[in-house]
């Protein structure tokens, strides 16, 4: 796909829901919402970004008036340490944007990946719907399960009995899981119903079956 400024998308994306790739670009971070939301300006336009973590779902802050707690403050804390108020990162070049006009991408510092960090100390399970580079999910599915193996982060003595942020989601606004559950390692599909099924560490969604069907799930 022809790669274009992530300027142009947001303009483009008003007239269009399709995620669309884009150039890398370096940002400067404004604020942390929580583990996986920013805010940042354009270092080159000062342009205004909301930038959500690629493949990252970490507790949430404040959903609807409502909050995981400590563990997502905690979350929280740690994304700040890792990209300080003032930081220049980079937004990989495979960035998107998403359905709420985020642009969802990786974020680069100092040769750092940071979703892939948050992921290996345990702070977030990995959230990936179709479309998604095989390669990107595989890697950050595999610092997923060292945090949970090592019991890091949500997955700790500590924080156990954590909810999965997207059912947390799903739970305060009173509705059920639509998407089909894929299991990235065995290519296996499942109804939202049986979630449980798949390890947390190895879960992606798409949008239908058929989707799930042509990329090799069964």
């Amino acid at each position: 796909m022809t790669k274009i400024s992530i300027k142009l998308l947001l303009f483009v994306f008003i007239f269009s829901p399709v995620s669309l790739y884009a150039q890398s670009l370096q940002i400067k971070v404004t604020s942390v919402h929580d583990g996986d939301t920013l805010n940042a300006i354009g270092v080159a336009d000062s342009q205004k970004y909301k930038v959500r973590l690629m493949g990252v779902d970490t507790p949430e802050v404040d959903f609807y008036k409502n909050t995981q707690g400590a563990v997502a403050l905690k979350a929280r804390d740690v994304l700040r340490s890792l990209i300080p108020e003032g930081s220049i990162v980079t937004l990989s070049d495979d960035s998107q944007v998403d359905k709420h006009g985020r642009v969802l991408g990786r974020l680069i510092k100092d040769g750092l990946d940071v979703n892939k960090e948050m992921l290996k100390q345990g702070w977030g399970v990995i959230y990936f719907i179709y479309p998604f580079e095989k390669r990107i999910a595989s890697d950050y599915s595999q610092a997923a399960k060292e945090a949970f193996d090592n019991k890091r982060g949500i997955f700790s003595n500590q924080y156990r009995g954590t909810e999965i942020p997207y059912q947390f989601r799903l739970r305060v606004r009173d509705q059920v899981g639509r998407n089909p559950v894929g299991d990235l390692e065995l290519k296996k599909v499942v109804s939202p119903d049986d979630v449980e099924k798949i390890p947390v560490w190895k879960r992606v969604f798409f949008p239908d079956y058929e989707l799930a069907y042509k990329n090799g799930y069964n």
